[in-house]
C-alpha cells in the first residue's frame, strides 16, 4: 500500500463521494435528457450519434497524457481542474438552442471525464495490491453507479414535471458539490504524488512502454468494444423507447435499471476478479452482453426492456470490475496513471464510435440492425480476449 490502512480507507471514501456527484451531474446531463434535448431543437438520428459521440472525444485526446503526466507529477491538480469542468458545463446548456452548439458544449464538457476518470481510478489503484485491487476499484465504481443510478431517474423525473433546464441546473448544482468536498480529499505525501514511484521516462517514453505489452492493448481494445456497445445504448434505447410510446419517467426508468444492476454487482463482481482471476470475468461478460444488446430491439414491453437494461448492466460491470484491474497489475504500481490513461482512451474510443456508427446504420437500416452490430462486436471482442489470454483452450477448441 502506499499509505497507512486508515488513510487510505479515509481517500477512497471522500474520492467515492466526489466521484458519485460529479458522475451524477455528468450522467443526468445525457441520460436520458441529451437525446430528447437534440431531437426538440431538430437534430435527426445521424445527428443525434454525432452529439452523442461528440463528449468522449477528449478523452480520446487527452485520457492517456492525463493519466502518465500524473505518474510523474501527482493527482492533485488535474483531479481539481476536470471537477471545474464539471462544475461550469452545465450552465452551457440553457443557451443551446441548434444542434450544432450541443457539439461545443458537449466537447467542452467530455473534458470533465477525460481527466477525472483514469486519474481518479489510479490514485485508488497506487494504495491497494493486486489482492484487493480489483474491489477497492469496483467499490470506487460503484460510487459512480450511485450518481449514474439516480441519474436518469432524477433526470427523467424533471423533464416529466418541468422541463430541460431544471435538468442542467441540477447538474450544475451537482458538479459544484463535487468540486467543494474534493477539498477534503487527504492529498499529503505520499498520497498526493507519485514521488514513491517516480520514473526518469518522459510522459512519452512511458506511453510507448505501456503499449509494448500486448494484455494491455488487448484489454483496453475490449474495454473500446464494450464502450462501442453502451455508447449504443445510452443514446439509443432512449429513441426506441420513445418510439414506443413510453413517457419520460418510464425511459428515465429503464435507463435506471441498468444503472442499479451494475451498482449492486459491481463489487462482488470485483472480489469474484481478485478471488478466481480476472480474465474469465471478462469473457462472461462479453457474452451475455452481446447477448442482451441482440434482443433488446427486438422487445417492446417497458418490462422485458427494463429486464434486459438489467441484464446489460451485470454484463457491464462483470467486464468493467476487472479491465481497470488486470491493466493495473500488467504495468506495475510505477505505470497506473499511463495503463489507466491508455484504458481510457480506447474505452472512450468505444463510447464514441458507439452512438455515432449505431446512428448511421439505424437511420439506414434499422434499429435491429445497428443493435445487432454492436452484440456482433461484443462477440468478436470475447474471441479475440480468449485467443491471447487462453490461447491453449482456444486452439483446442
Amino acid at each position: 500500500m502506499a499509505g497507512p490502512p486508515d488513510q487510505n480507507r479515509r481517500l477512497l471514501i471522500i474520492l467515492s463521494t466526489v466521484a458519485a456527484f460529479a458522475i451524477l451531474s455528468s450522467t443526468m446531463s445525457k441520460n436520458p435528457a441529451l437525446p430528447l434535448l437534440a431531437e426538440s431543437i431538430g437534430a435527426d438520428a445521424a445527428q443525434v450519434g454525432l452529439i452523442a459521440a461528440i463528449s468522449p472525444i477528449p478523452g480520446i485526446l487527452v485520457s492517456s497524457f492525463a493519466g502518465a503526466y500524473t505518474d510523474r507529477a501527482g493527482r492533485r491538480r488535474a483531479l481539481e481542474l476536470s471537477l471545474f469542468v464539471f462544475a461550469s458545463a452545465p450552465f452551457l446548456y440553457l443557451f443551446v438552442t441548434e444542434p450544432w452548439q450541443l457539439i461545443f458544449v458537449r466537447f467542452y464538457h467530455g473534458f470533465a471525464t477525460a481527466v477525472f476518470m483514469p486519474v481518479a481510478m489510479a490514485a485508488v489503484a497506487d494504495r491497494y495490491g493486486p489482492e484487493q485491487r480489483a474491489e477497492k476499484l469496483a467499490l470506487y465504481s460503484s460510487a459512480t453507479m450511485a450518481g449514474r443510478f439516480i441519474a436518469p431517474f432524477l433526470g427523467g423525473s424533471l423533464l416529466y414535471i418541468a422541463n430541460f433546464s431544471s435538468v442542467y441546473l441540477a447538474c450544475a448544482i451537482s458538479g459544484i458539490i463535487a468540486l467543494a468536498v474534493s477539498m477534503a480529499i487527504p492529498w499529503s505525501a505520499p498520497i498526493e504524488t507519485a514521488a514513491h514511484v517516480r520514473r526518469p521516462l518522459s510522459v512519452m517514453d512511458s506511453l510507448r512502454a505501456v503499449l509494448r505489452d500486448r494484455r494491455i492493448v488487448v484489454t483496453s481494445s475490449v474495454e473500446g468494444l464494450q464502450y462501442y456497445a453502451m455508447g449504443a445504448f445510452e443514446a439509443f434505447i432512449p429513441l426506441y423507447s420513445h418510439s414506443l410510446g413510453f413517457n419520460d419517467l418510464e425511459i428515465g426508468s429503464i435507463m435506471g435499471v441498468q444503472v442499479v444492476s451494475m451498482l449492486f454487482s459491481k463489487p462482488l463482481l470485483g472480489r469474484i476478479s481478485d478471488r478466481r482471476g480476472r480474465e474469465p470475468s471478462i469473457v462472461a461478460g462479453l457474452l451475455v452482453g452481446a447477448g442482451g444488446v441482440f434482443l433488446m430491439p427486438h422487445v417492446e414491453g417497458v418490462l422485458p426492456l427494463g429486464l434486459l437494461s438489467a441484464v446489460f448492466g451485470v454484463s457491464v460491470s462483470s467486464v468493467t470490475a476487472s479491465t481497470s484491474a488486470l491493466v493495473s497489475d500488467a504495468a506495475g504500481r510505477s505505470a497506473h496513471g499511463s495503463a489507466i490513461g491508455i484504458l481510457s482512451s480506447v474505452m472512450d474510443i468505444g463510447h464514441s464510435v458507439g452512438p455515432l456508427a449505431t446512428g448511421v446504420i439505424i437511420g439506414t437500416f434499422s434499429y435491429q440492425v445497428g443493435f445487432g452490430v454492436a452484440g456482433a462486436l461484443l462477440l468478436v471482442g470475447a474471441g479475440v480476449f480468449a485467443a491471447v489470454f487462453f490461447p491453449r483452450q482456444s486452439t483446442m477448441a
